[in-house]
């Protein structure tokens, strides 16, 4: 299964998809700082793009999920 959502920056989902009629669907904020600052529900935050992960080479994004 899967569920649908929305993935975009902290300014897109302030400034171009604050429609309440989105308000329904998950949201992914990316915000890459040491705190997401969306002031609406969200179920997943992408906070930097310069993680690292054992096995991958480069950089990375880490995201943190809650449930």
């Amino acid at each position: 299964g899967y569920k649908t959502g929305i993935y975009a920056s902290l300014s897109w989902l302030n400034n171009q998809l604050n429609s309440p009629k989105l308000d329904k669907y998950d949201k992914w904020v990316a915000q890459w700082n040491d705190r997401c600052t969306y002031e609406k529900k969200y179920v997943m935050w992408q906070y930097t793009s310069d993680g690292s992960v054992l096995g991958i080479e480069g950089r990375v994004d880490m995201n943190k999920y809650y449930m």
